[in-house]
């Protein structure tokens, strides 16, 4: 993992894989592995002896990515043509596996391309002013690189790094995705979009963290066995970190001394509450509010530490 400008891309992402990276290598990312997302298993197929066998097709494609180079930027192109050769017109879920092995060749670019960005010492902010006039052609031409091979330049506290285009995704594999996988990427484009926060502030509103919570709920309850289902909970797990603890500088407390709450969290609770009232974030939630609305710092605290021991959130110490 990169540490300190991947710490950074949760003020921006989501993603999957690497927003999918900021809160999930923040505090630890699962892998991503192919799982059995219904009655049909897409990626193995298995004899009347129980030999399991990999389908030739994600064999082939596996083939291909292996023998890429992961720190040549256009290997993304590549392998995503390859992935519309061999998988258009074939089931959706052996698409969504045969997704799962691009995005795992996605990331690795990804972290090979900001670990040469962050030695690179070119200034790259001209290419974020509004004006674009007087930007030498040279940046013009790094950021036309970055483009069309599935890459964006964003900054964050004044410091540039490289990111995975999600609308790179939406525009090459989600015609061939299952529905599932698409409501999957779609989120995390959404919320790529969105942002998350900066320079160490919440900026997307107290209704949109609740929303990111409760939609990762009910996804994971609908899709148990989605391909994906790992990167789900992980986010799943770090929104609701951020809903009940803060995020850095956006405090659950406008005063921790006298214990009042912050109108961020006051209006995100309220709204949980009167929208998502039988979901289980509510039933999570509401306990530790309780207690906080009754300013009983200790028994908040209690609530807090019983959830990180489940796992369901994560310790931020």
């Amino acid at each position: 993992m990169i540490r300190k400008m991947r710490n950074k891309k949760l003020l921006f992402s989501s993603l999957a894989g690497l927003f999918v990276l900021v809160m999930i290598n923040s505090c630890g990312k699962t892998a991503e592995k192919p799982v059995k997302a219904s009655g049909e298993d897409a990626f193995h197929l298995t004899d009347t002896a129980h030999a399991v066998w990999e389908n030739p097709k994600i064999t082939e494609f596996k083939a291909f990515i292996a023998q890429l180079d992961s720190s040549d930027i256009t290997t993304v192109t590549k392998a995503t043509e390859k992935y519309k050769a061999i998988f258009t017109g074939q089931p959706a879920l052996l698409c969504d596996s045969a997704f799962v092995v691009f995005q795992a060749l996605y990331d690795s670019v990804e972290i090979h391309l900001s670990f040469k960005h962050q030695s690179d010492t070119t200034n790259y902010e001209p290419l974020l002013y509004e004006d674009q006039a007087a930007v030498p052609k040279a940046l013009k031409d790094y950021r036309k690189n970055l483009t069309s091979n599935g890459f964006k330049l964003s900054a964050s506290e004044g410091v540039t790094y490289i990111e995975q285009d999600r609308n790179f995704i939406a525009k090459n594999f989600y015609n061939l995705v299952s529905p599932v996988m698409k409501d999957y990427l779609s989120e995390i484009q959404l919320e790529n979009r969105q942002g998350f926060a900066m320079d160490g502030t919440i900026t997307i509103s107290p209704r949109l963290l609740v929303d990111r919570n409760v939609w990762y709920e009910k996804f994971i309850a609908v899709n148990p066995g989605f391909v994906f289902i790992s990167n789900c909970k992980d986010y799943k797990k770090a929104y609701l970190t951020y809903l009940l603890c803060g995020y850095e500088k956006t405090s659950v407390y406008s005063n921790r001394q006298t214990g009042d709450l912050s109108d961020f969290y006051v209006n995100a609770y309220n709204y949980l509450l009167s929208k998502y009232a039988d979901s289980q974030t509510t039933k999570n939630i509401s306990p530790y509010y309780d207690a906080l609305k009754q300013k009983q710092a200790a028994e908040a605290q209690s609530i807090l530490k019983d959830y990180q021991i489940k796992g369901m959130i994560y310790s931020l110490k």
